[in-house]
């Protein structure tokens, strides 16, 4: 009888020990094995974006962190630090404790600076993918203002370019991003030039943000810029900028009337992905969770809306952290090449 007391008695403080355990979980945040494994954020989430409001990067965050705030249930905000083609944005993130409460969107952008050596720390190392958001489609857009009498397409931009060497303008946004490796990819192509003698034939200007880009196309201040057909979408529509050419296999269905490179027979289809990433160190159970989270929120009508609206549906739409992590290996190795010709990298 003794026996059976004592078997009952530990049962029993067992149970008492294992509610406790519950119930003290959800204070750290974390709670270990099977369902009591979810991620419970208690405080204000903060998105650090390496841009301004303005181009792809400001509407592709600004559109999801109000759902994502939704799904968690907590404050959520999103916090720019321009400067430097990202590097600022991404230096202020990693300086930040893996908690969980800070991440940040980075593109193609990061991992140039980071082959380049641009950053204080490897940035492959520091930051984990945790979910694309959009991936699109780049295109060349000339200013209406600025084009007349000198060309009316693209065909007739490259001949205009030939005739009238570094007469012309071209604008992006990062020195050594995506636009750049897009632009110059693009222009080396048609021109039937290597990629490092794309400059004898125009000028690149490089911008911090894309509202000034938008900017100086509006007035004439630069003749040709790369940037998403969504971006420009109101501009086009306005009659101010003239799409030349999009960077696709194919005509894109939500702007079925831009000319594509395919088409002109110019092998050069590289698109701007942006997604979210977490510093090292931030719990597993916390990526799992902002996963989760950010996958919910992206399949919301609003964000839907966006996605369609902005032209990204062309592409593969939201990525989870393992197939976010092949594309993003795959990247590295596309921008490693891309600066080795240029002999940006040695």
């Amino acid at each position: 009888m003794k026996r059976i007391a004592s078997v009952t008695l530990i049962a029993a403080l067992l149970v008492i020990s294992t509610g406790m355990a519950f119930a003290g979980g959800s204070q750290g945040g974390t709670q270990s094995g099977g369902a009591q494994g979810a991620w419970k954020f208690e405080r204000k989430v903060t998105f650090i974006s390496p841009w301004g409001p303005g181009g792809g990067s400001g509407p592709t965050i600004r559109n999801l962190v109000p759902l994502v705030q939704e799904v968690i249930g907590v404050p959520c905000e999103v916090q720019h630090i321009e400067g430097a083609g990202g590097a600022n944005g991404a230096i202020a993130a990693q300086r930040q404790p893996p908690d969980g409460y800070t991440w940040l969107l980075a593109t193609q952008s990061q991992i140039v600076l980071d082959l380049q050596k641009t950053l204080p720390y490897d940035f492959k190392s520091e930051f984990i993918p945790v979910g694309k958001l959009v991936h699109s489609t780049n295109g060349l857009f000339a200013s209406s203002k600025a084009m007349k009498g000198k060309y009316t397409d693209f065909k007739s931009f490259i001949a205009y370019v030939k005739a009238h060497p570094k007469e012309l303008s071209c604008a992006m946004l990062s020195a050594g991003g995506t636009d750049a490796a897009s632009l110059y990819q693009t222009l080396a192509l048609a021109l039937g030039v290597p990629m490092n003698q794309v400059e004898n034939y125009v000028k690149i200007v490089s911008y911090g943000g894309g509202s000034e880009i938008d900017s100086a196309l509006v007035g004439g201040h630069i003749d040709v810029a790369i940037a998403g057909p969504g971006d420009e979408a109101g501009l086009i529509e306005s009659g101010d900028v003239i799409p030349l050419v999009v960077l696709a296999e194919k005509r894109m269905v939500s702007f079925p009337d831009i000319p594509c490179t395919g088409e002109l027979g110019i092998a050069s289809y590289i698109g701007t992905w942006r997604g979210i990433w977490a510093r090292k160190g931030t719990p597993q159970a916390a990526i799992d969770a902002m996963e989760v989270a950010l996958q919910k929120a992206w399949n919301m009508k609003p964000y839907q809306d966006f996605w369609v609206a902005e032209g990204y549906n062309e592409r593969t739409g939201f990525q989870g952290q393992a197939d976010f992590k092949k594309l993003v290996d795959a990247e590295y190795s596309t921008m490693e090449e891309y600066l080795r010709i240029r002999g940006l990298i040695k």
